[in-house]
């Protein structure tokens, strides 16, 4: 898109259809696996040195916790401030979406940071309860992690503002290639100072990798003109607080459910909660291609249809969600067949054994599952988000929550830490259902609105 030689003038939105959706669906889902086959890269230098020993269960468990973080505040704040900064480009050019901009991103770094900072310095207190499994030297080894990836924490954060910041402009390829270098840059210092460094040699990786991600993103949106800029209008604020706060309350339980797995799979004992994250590697590469390609590509077309022609959203979303769900039952099938060949092809090697390989082929079959769920509710949601359905986002969420409790809670009984992923697909296919339930109903009683 073309800026205009004003930066304060009023800038049209131009709708985005079917096709041109698409065309950007497949762009970014390309530069997606490239960037996600960096941290192939990763995974398989953690593999050949470690295996499933305690220092990669403390590692996971490390990076789970600020990941979660990340994408409760900043994941949030990305879905809720597009249509945010469409509208304000609209009617204040980008004078007025660059203050919005400017004060969310702040708002941001500075909500990451407090919350990071208090699950660092608390960690010796949850840990010994959340991963009975681990022996003291893990619980150590993850809390001093946990220091380090406070910083991972805010520069992610950063990098999600400024990738909301290019989704707005329709400036999708370098948010999606650009995570990419978190991943290289924990391989390289793994390979470089693992013996001065140990396991956090990947938590200093991971540090440096997400500054040089969000440096890059804030640097292309300014480009684009968005200035750093921290006043901001009542009403943009309220606009956007309506559209975060529901959003983050069901990122924290969306994402609460990972993190759920990951914790209750340590409770299984040594070699679990590693297993898990091995095998969770690559579906959930897959579902980051997924909500990556679907989210960023429909979240500008969703929130340009609801401030033109809001009664035609209805119609786009049927047609979006028939289509994810036949895409992505062929990839449920591919990874079953093609799961032990795969795992044993990037693993298999050094410290990881055939019986790893079999245990972790299961759990990424059983994760597979989810995934013509997951699609639609990737889209369910932000269409949710541009209609101001501020309710039946976190009732859904609160529905996968609760669903993903009590059906680990089962299925690991039977299964182990296979029954944990098996019981993904249940849990997303019920959020889904009540989120679109909740959009009918919604739409029924009022008319959407997103300024």
């Amino acid at each position: 898109m073309t800026l205009p030689d004003r930066p304060n003038a009023p800038t049209p939105i131009l709708g985005m259809d079917d096709r041109a959706v698409a065309r950007a669906g497949a762009t970014i889902a390309i530069l997606s696996i490239l960037a996600k086959s960096s941290a192939f890269v990763r995974e398989a230098a953690i593999a050949m040195i470690y295996g499933r020993g305690p220092e990669v269960d403390a590692f996971f468990v490390a990076l789970a916790l600020p990941v979660f973080l990340v994408q409760l505040i900043a994941g949030s704040f990305q879905i809720a401030v597009v249509p945010g900064l469409l509208a304000a480009r609209r009617t204040g050019g980008h004078g007025r979406a660059s203050a919005l901009a400017g004060s969310g991103a702040l708002t941001v770094s500075v909500a990451v940071a407090a919350i990071a900072l208090l699950t660092a310095a608390t960690a010796p207190l949850y840990l010994p309860l959340v991963a009975p499994g681990f022996s003291e030297r893990a619980v150590v080894l993850a809390a001093d992690m946990l220091w380090i990836m406070t910083l991972f924490a805010i520069f992610g954060g950063l990098a999600y503002a400024g990738g909301a910041m290019l989704t707005a402009e329709r400036r999708f390829a370098l948010p999606a290639i650009a995570p990419a270098l978190t991943p290289l840059m924990m391989t390289v210092l793994l390979i470089a100072y693992r013996e001065q460094l140990g396991v956090t040699a990947l938590a200093w990786g991971a540090v440096l990798g997400t500054l040089a991600e969000a440096a890059i993103v804030l640097w292309a949106a300014r480009r684009l003109g968005y200035r750093p800029r921290f006043a901001i209008s009542p009403d943009d604020l309220r606009d956007l607080g309506r559209r975060w706060g529901p959003l983050m309350l069901a990122t924290l339980l969306l994402s609460g459910a990972g993190l759920i797995d990951q914790l209750m799979a340590a409770s299984l004992g040594p070699g679990s909660a590693s297993a898990l994250g091995y095998g969770a590697k690559l579906v959930l590469a897959g579902l980051h291609v997924v909500t990556t390609a679907l989210g960023i590509s429909v979240l500008p077309a969703y929130a340009a249809s609801a401030l033109d022609d809001p009664h035609r959203l209805l119609a786009r979303l049927n047609r979006h969600l028939i289509a994810v769900i036949l895409l992505a039952l062929p990839g449920v099938a591919i990874a079953w067949l093609l799961s032990e060949p795969v795992i044993a092809l990037l693993y298999q090697r050094g410290a990881f054994t055939a019986e790893d390989t079999r245990l972790v082929a299961g759990v990424l079959s059983a994760y597979a599952t989810q995934l013509p769920a997951f699609a639609a509710v990737v889209i369910l949601v932000r269409a949710a988000a541009v209609l101001s359905l501020g309710w039946v986002i976190p009732t859904a969420a609160a529905v996968n929550m609760v669903l993903t409790v009590a059906l680990n809670a089962v299925f690991m009984q039977f299964w182990g830490v296979i029954g944990i992923a098996l019981a993904t697909a249940p849990a997303f296919a019920a959020t889904g259902t009540v989120l679109y339930a909740g959009i009918v109903a919604g739409y029924g009683r009022r008319k959407p609105t997103v300024s």
